[in-house]
């Protein structure tokens, strides 16, 4: 009678071991396939006020140089011409490690009509740079003269978000 116990307790061991097997087998394709990264959580987006939509954007890491660059098009629906005066960024871990201030290249030309777009490109060069496929975010503060009348009001600031995974090039 003693036997018959034994033998039934170890067959409901050897079963429920080949379940906790498999479903640990599961979940280590799960965790190597990066779904449970934190990239896959978050959605690449660029925003800006409503009157000054993102077009497109893009953050990748030159091969050849090791740089880092980030290059977006902003279209101008204010409904009146302005003029670019100022552009920073602010990155984490892009160049330097931490958090860091870059003063930007203003685009050429720097006065935008309304319904058009122009674009910025700027590079973070430094000794620390992302990996591909590491999701950032940059930060970018503009500064632009309302230039509705012949002279130019201002200046106006607008701040907006660049989220994306670091492309590799």
């Amino acid at each position: 009678m003693g036997s018959q116990k034994g033998q039934a307790m170890m067959e409901y061991l050897v079963s429920y071991g080949w379940a906790l097997l498999a479903l640990l087998l599961v979940l280590a394709v799960l965790v190597s396939s990066g779904i449970f990264s934190p990239s896959s959580f978050t959605s690449q987006e660029c925003v800006f006020q409503p009157g000054l939509p993102c077009n497109s954007f893009i953050l990748y890491k030159d091969s050849s140089s090791g740089q880092t660059y980030l290059k977006f098009s902003l279209s101008n629906g204010l409904g009146f011409p302005i003029n670019i005066t100022e552009v920073n960024y602010t990155v984490i871990d892009i160049g330097v490690q931490g958090r860091r201030e870059v003063v930007g290249n203003i685009p050429v030309p720097s006065a935008i009509q309304p319904g058009a777009s122009t674009n910025f490109s700027q590079n973070f060069s430094g000794p620390f740079q992302p990996q591909p496929k590491s999701f950032r975010t940059v930060f970018v503060h503009l500064s632009y003269l309302n230039c509705k009348n012949a002279a130019c009001s201002g200046p106006y600031e607008v701040s907006g978000k660049i989220s994306s995974l670091v492309e590799g090039g």
